[in-house]
C-alpha cells in the first residue's frame, strides 16, 4: 500500500493520507491529491505490511521524512 505524505524542509510530517480506490468507496470524485505550498514537498512511499495495519495519527507521530533519501523514518533517526 501507499501513502501520500506532505513534509516540510526539515522532514516534519504535515498531512499523510493512504491510497483509495475512489469508485470502490462511492466517491464520485475521479482523483484526489495534495498541493505542497511554499517550502513544503509531497513524496508517495510503499508502507510495509507493518505499517500499513497502523492509524495514520500514529504513522504521523513516530515517523519523519528523510529529504535526502526521501523515505520514512523513525522519529530520532
Amino acid at each position: 500500500m501507499k501513502a501520500t505524505i506532505l513534509f516540510d524542509e526539515h522532514g516534519k510530517i504535515l498531512g499523510i493520507s493512504k491510497a483509495v480506490d475512489l469508485k470502490r468507496v462511492g466517491s464520485k470524485f475521479t482523483s484526489h491529491g495534495v498541493v505542497p505550498g511554499t517550502g513544503q514537498r509531497v513524496v508517495e512511499v510503499s508502507l510495509s505490511p507493518e505499517d500499513q495495519k497502523r492509524p495514520l495519527r500514529e504513522l504521523h507521530e513516530q515517523y519523519r521524512v528523510d529529504v535526502a533519501a526521501l523515505k520514512l523514518v523513525k522519529q530520532g533517526s
